[in-house]
């Protein structure tokens, strides 16, 4: 792995940033990390990508359609990559998002786990709305978990960077469904679908993330590029027993 000469401390958000994560659910960070560092992180899940079928299948899988398939992969998703690759975890990328997601969440957040996706060019579909807790078994904890979304190239409307719906981690969990109602699809939908208005398009240069709530709607279009679209996405938790009530929320982010 080619040596990182260069150290970018993790930044610093300020207090109105903080704010806006817990009001509207999400935030977008200009600079989490150096062109050398997410070179580091590209050249490491390349390497992982490159044996994609020779990972557990429940772990490495298609997001673009049926889950475990023979054919070309749409839109190839790795599970935990950090298990497979430990070196990750020595990258300045993860140093700099943990230290933010303390920032946010407090200095007790731990790492949860992490994922890849890979959208090849011209291929890979559309990951429609939804809510990432959908997945997990905490779905309507107020302040659980931070998720950093790291594309590792400029990420733009046209090759999928993320797009919010502001406050839609406030209530309860929206229902979901496989996309297209397939039990053989992982990804999930929200369903019925909804209304998509106030949408936030998020586009990053190289070097930026977003974070957002794990009950933010969020959506990527697919990459109608002639290049790869990678990121790296990562989740760090607050311990369950100290998930903040509705009202110490709003008090950390401003008493709106």
């Amino acid at each position: 792995m080619t040596a990182n000469t260069t150290i970018m401390e993790p930044p610093v958000l300020s207090a109105a940033e903080v704010s806006h994560f817990f009001h509207q659910g999400f935030i977008a960070v200009e600079r989490l990390a150096t062109l050398d560092d997410l070179a580091q992180v590209q050249e490491l899940l390349d390497g992982l990508f490159a044996r994609f079928r020779d990972l557990p299948p429940d772990l490495a899988f298609d997001l673009g359609g049926q889950k475990n398939h023979d054919g070309t992969q749409v839109t190839p998703q790795i599970n935990v990559a950090t298990r497979f690759e430990p070196r990750l975890l020595e990258t300045q990328v993860f140093r700099n998002a943990r230290a933010i997601a303390r920032q946010i969440l407090g200095p007790e957040a731990v790492f949860s786990f992490d994922h890849a996706i890979y959208k090849p060019p011209r291929m890979g579909k559309a990951v429609p709305w939804h809510q990432d807790l959908a997945y997990g078994r905490n779905p309507n904890h107020i302040a659980y978990n931070a998720n950093f979304w790291i594309p590792l190239q400029e990420a733009t409307p046209e090759n999928g960077c993320m797009q919010f719906i502001p406050f839609s981690h406030w209530g309860n969990l929206l229902p979901h469904r496989p996309v297209g109602g397939d039990p053989k699809v992982h990804t999930l939908e929200v369903w019925p679908p909804i209304d998509p208005r106030a949408v936030v398009v998020c586009p990053l240069k190289p070097g930026g993330a977003t974070i957002q709530h794990g009950k933010t709607l969020h959506y990527t279009a697919p990459n109608n590029t002639d290049k790869p679209r990678r990121a790296w996405i990562l989740n760090f938790s607050m311990p369950v027993e100290n998930t903040w009530t509705t009202s110490e929320q709003k008090s950390v982010a401003g008493g709106w």
